[in-house]
């Protein structure tokens, strides 16, 4: 791969905290520029107004997965036409906290908010998966008794096995330690008596989620003008 192509394999990497979807699915990449060992990001978002915090957890692991390449050296992040461009932009590239760069705006750092956008990624990925699951004929029984390693043995087409990544992976995320393979955020293990309310409410979570997410796909594409998301070619089944 070039350099371009791996920075942009590594940007696939940084999700949007409420959307859980990827910047580079979204749109949100304005442009990446490389000169030798250093690398600059440019990135938007939907509107000018777009919360500070999230705009500087997505800058921050922009930063973080583009240095994880062996031969970058120095990471600079730009968030193009945003109300906190310019303290976001430089507290970033200096590896500050959102808390030194917000002192007078916030008491602490942004675990607490990532753990909050970690769970809802979690009941929405979880949600695709049980889901998808029953309709390959598998019981509520047999998925609540589901250990880890019996889900992740399981012959999955290519499909499920993404959706089984994907939802294990926020489990790791959330620090779950539980062998079971289906609980709570709190790591509470299901039954058959809560099994389908717990399941719609994480289906509530999963399309709320996906509505916000085609909502600042018309922002951004009215904002800077861009073709509709199905002109090109980012639409997943």
């Amino acid at each position: 791969m070039t350099k371009v192509e791996q920075v942009y394999q590594m940007l696939e990497k940084v999700y949007d905290p409420e959307l859980d979807e990827p910047l580079t699915d979204l749109n949100f990449i304005d442009r990446v520029e490389i000169n030798g060992q250093s690398v600059h990001v440019v990135f938007r978002l939907p509107t000018y107004w777009c919360s500070p915090n999230f705009a500087y957890i997505m800058a921050e692991d922009i930063r973080k997965y583009v240095s994880e390449l062996g031969w970058v050296t120095t990471v600079q992040v730009s968030l193009l036409d945003h109300c906190a461009s310019d303290e976001i932009n430089k507290g970033v590239t200096n590896g500050q906290s959102f808390n030194e760069v917000f002192s007078g705006l916030s008491d602490g750092d942004l675990q607490g908010l990532r753990r909050i956008f970690d769970i809802k990624a979690y009941y929405a990925r979880q949600e695709k998966l049980l889901k998808y699951l029953l309709n390959r004929g598998m019981t509520e029984e047999e998925i609540i008794g589901l250990s880890i390693q019996k889900l992740k043995n399981l012959p999955l087409p290519e499909k499920g096995e993404l959706l089984r990544d994907k939802y294990l992976e926020k489990k790791k995320a959330l620090n779950h330690s539980s062998l079971r393979a289906v609980t709570t955020p709190e790591e509470e293990p299901l039954t058959k008596k809560n099994f389908k309310d717990y399941l719609r409410g994480a289906k509530r979570t999963r399309m709320s989620m996906e509505f916000n997410a085609h909502y600042c796909r018309g922002l951004l594409e009215a904002r800077y003008n861009l073709p509709p998301y199905e002109e090109v070619g980012l639409v997943k089944e």
